[in-house]
């Protein structure tokens, strides 16, 4: 308990930055992808492939982070992270290519997922053991204001005269400070799996048996996915419902940019109040109230033939699906002993693989239902309802807290 009381004001600073630094260099893809389809000539889907090897980095690498954490601790795969990360950002910077950006987003992402498995326990140790779903929910909240802010930087980098890739060296910065700032704080004491032997008796292997950790990552899988699912799908749902082109012509470009850009600034302003809900609300009750109020946004959105009813609905949307994330992690992590918080944490980063896999499902079944031509989008967010449902369960059967 003494160790509860000490400071850990740098350390804090030290999270917060990291937090910045990956929601940045996460979420700038959106704003690349039409700049590799440019420059290097390739189809929109070769394209965007770059944001799933991103994604496909946290399958891979989350689990083996997360027993790094056990046998070397949190500092440890911090500063391995931002090594990493610094590696990838500075590949995309000075090396052009298709094929030499698709290695280094996925460096990236491997580094990027090395410091989400370590950060996010590590907000537990810092922490009031009451106050950690608020405290992940505001550090997600800067995670959210780096990915606002990225796709503005390759904007200002083109206003100079300067190539896109250029937005890289100025990641390449930010990794630098990020590695500076997470190497000096001193870290809380950390329960280490030392022998082989601990290690198979409290490891992934037991841990996978017991099938609640699965229900926890399916929760994690299907709230990425859907969150993702949504945004990507947004400009094709109003040009192929509400033919927003014919409607607004030259002007509908920039109304379906906005739209997905409110869409995550609710999800931004979601987390910011979050914090404090969360603060008062205990998880459990919070995710089934929100997630009740995201179906009836998304509802609203899908259904409402009115496009001013349309363009505020997926705004909200954002808005209560906001604090799905950190209650849902918050929840399993304090499911499990603290000795196990990395290894729960590395199963847990693994399932946003499924940022990869609900939005192309929902398109899938748009056309099936539809055509590819005309997809029946009715029918294809019916996957992100069914999604919705499940993580209402989960503020049902989830846990109580664990020593």
């Amino acid at each position: 308990m003494a160790d509860s009381k000490k400071s850990y004001f740098p350390l804090l600073i030290a999270v917060a930055f990291t937090y910045l630094t990956f929601g940045a260099v996460t979420n700038v893809a959106g704003a690349i992808v039409p700049k590799i389809k440019e420059t290097y000539q390739v189809s929109g889907s070769a394209s965007s492939f770059l944001a799933s090897v991103f994604f496909i980095a946290y399958g891979l690498t989350s689990v083996p982070f997360g027993s790094l954490i056990n046998k070397l601790g949190s500092k440890f795969t911090l500063v391995i992270g931002s090594v990493i990360t610094t590696v990838g950002v500075f590949m995309f910077a000075s090396i052009p290519g298709y094929y030499a950006n698709m290695a280094a987003m996925f460096i990236c992402g491997i580094g990027i997922t090395a410091l989400q498995v370590a950060a996010n326990p590590l907000v537990q140790k810092i922490s009031n053991p009451e106050k950690y779903s608020r405290n992940l929910t505001l550090f997600m909240v800067l995670f959210g204001v780096g990915s606002t802010f990225a796709p503005y930087i390759v904007t200002f980098i083109k206003s100079i005269g300067l190539g896109w890739n250029y937005t890289y060296w100025f990641f390449t910065v930010m990794s630098l400070i990020m590695l500076l700032l997470v190497a000096f704080p001193e870290y809380p004491e950390e329960k280490r799996l030392e022998t082989k032997e601990k290690e198979s008796r409290v490891g992934i292997l037991d841990l996978l048996k017991d099938p609640m950790i699965a229900l926890y990552a399916l929760g994690i899988f299907l709230y990425v996915g859907v969150e993702v699912g949504v945004a990507v799908n947004i400009g094709l749902f109003l040009e192929d419902v509400h033919k927003i082109s014919a409607v607004l012509g030259q002007g509908a470009e920039a109304a379906k940019n906005a739209a997905v850009g409110n869409y995550w600034l609710g999800l931004l302003i979601g987390r910011l109040i979050g914090g404090f809900i969360l603060d008062r609300i205990p998880a459990k009750k919070a995710i089934k109230i929100y997630i009740t109020f995201a179906a009836v946004a998304l509802a609203s959105a899908i259904f409402s033939k009115d496009i001013n009813v349309v363009l505020w609905s997926f705004p909200m949307v954002g808005f209560f699906i906001s604090i799905m994330f950190p209650s849902i992690y918050g929840l399993a992590i304090e499911s499990y002993s603290k000795e196990y918080s990395g290894i729960v944490s590395g199963i847990l980063c693994t399932a946003i693989i499924g940022g990869a896999v609900i939005a192309p499902v929902i398109t899938k079944v748009g056309e099936i239902a539809g055509s590819v031509q005309n997809p029946n989008w009715h029918i294809g967010m019916l996957v992100a309802f069914a999604c919705y449902a499940y993580i209402f369960t989960v503020g049902i059967w989830a846990r109580s807290k664990q020593a």
